[in-house]
């Protein structure tokens, strides 16, 4: 049976690098790590998170507000589509919402409205009623940090068996208290700031955005990426942690060259889960360095942007469709002492790269991978 090839032909991110790809890009040359803090009425007592206060607007939930930022890059060819399927990826959805509510109940100035400005379904219906008749089906994924992964699967394997044509992907994930005090409950987060893929790492550094992704398999316009597969599995080992011997993340990454039919030795690069904590990082490494025995680059987006959880994956790879048609790998300015001096790049490179392979592994061992082709 004759197989789809799956382009990427637009692509944006949000987060605290920018709310654009020149201003993204700007601020990976300068190799600066932007730490912003909320206002001061919604300040959290943890000093590294990090979020784009370019966003603020009181009058949209701003999962909603993120999402129609990222939907302008694609205006004008809505315009002459009739109906496109909406996948849609989230971990947190709109909890930022709830714990407003919850405030407002246990202050009695309101009496529960029942899912009318929260969860996840807000996001979507303000979606389609802002693009009336755009979206003949709406689709919601949660799987933790690998969210926005799993979203990409399932319309990469649709368009691959012609069951679409095309399709539109939102990942988006905002900063709310509950998240914040969750993963510090567990001991993941760091109060220094993320360092990952260090010998310094202590934790995360939780961000917020979000990414959009248009794949078609026949576009007029020439493409920016062509998927060229991606595998999802499970290690069912712990809630919160990988397994340390990485089997089954090892298994997620080799289905994906599999599914490619690329060679281990044609790929470039890697954009690494690479979260900060000690254990994730650990294993990931150790992964990738029984599969690649070779040394190729490793870096993660995450010293920049923070870990945007479920919109993570999505947000990383537009960013990184980015800086790799700018031939660069960046790295921060405050980069040292890597857990791997072979494999981690001490500092920015240029590098010309065609095959990178990008990494989600989230809590409960859902595993994602995925290898695209800059075109």
């Amino acid at each position: 049976m004759q197989k789809n090839n799956v382009y990427i032909t637009y692509y944006k991110s949000i987060s605290a690098l920018g709310i654009n790809t020149n201003e993204t890009l700007l601020n990976l040359e300068n190799g600066n790590i932007p730490i912003y803090t909320p206002k001061e009425d919604e300040k959290f007592k943890y000093p590294h998170f990090i979020i784009n206060n370019k966003l603020e607007n009181e009058k949209t939930a701003r999962c909603s507000n993120i999402a129609f930022n990222l939907l302008s890059i694609i205006d004008d060819k809505l315009i002459n589509i009739d109906k496109i399927p909406l996948f849609l990826a989230t971990s947190t959805g709109g909890i930022k919402e709830t714990e407003k509510i919850y405030k407002e109940l246990i202050d009695k100035k309101i009496q529960y409205p029942l899912f009318q400005n929260h969860f996840f379904n807000k996001t979507m219906d303000d979606i389609k009623t802002k693009y009336k008749n755009k979206f003949i089906d709406g689709y919601t994924f949660s799987t933790a940090c690998s969210s926005s992964g799993h979203s990409i699967l399932q319309a990469y394997k649709f368009i691959k068996n012609g069951i679409i044509d095309k399709a539109l992907i939102l990942g988006i994930d905002t900063l709310a208290l509950t998240t914040m005090i969750g993963f510090d409950s567990l001991k993941l987060v760091s109060h220094t700031g993320t360092k990952p893929l260090t010998n310094q790492r202590d934790g995360l550094s939780l961000g917020e955005g979000g990414g959009l992704l248009f794949l078609e398999s026949n576009p007029k316009d020439t493409p920016h990426a062509e998927i060229t597969g991606c595998f999802s599995n499970s290690d069912g080992y712990h809630i919160s942690s990988p397994d340390p011997e990485g089997e089954i993340q090892k298994q997620c990454i080799l289905e994906t060259l599999k599914e490619s039919s690329v060679s281990i030795e044609d790929v470039d690069y890697i954009n690494a889960h690479g979260t900060g904590t000690i254990m994730n990082d650990e294993v990931e490494l150790k992964t990738i360095k029984s599969i690649f025995k070779n040394p190729i680059p490793v870096t993660s987006l995450k010293h920049f942007i923070g870990h945007t959880l479920g919109a993570s994956t999505i947000t990383e790879i537009a960013i990184a469709i980015a800086m790799l048609k700018n031939k660069k790998i960046y790295q921060p300015k405050s980069f040292c002492d890597p857990i791997d001096k072979d494999y981690i790049p001490l500092k920015t490179i240029q590098k010309d790269v065609k095959y990178f392979l990008k990494n989600s592994f989230g809590f409960g061992g859902n595993n994602f991978s995925i290898l695209l082709k800059i075109i």
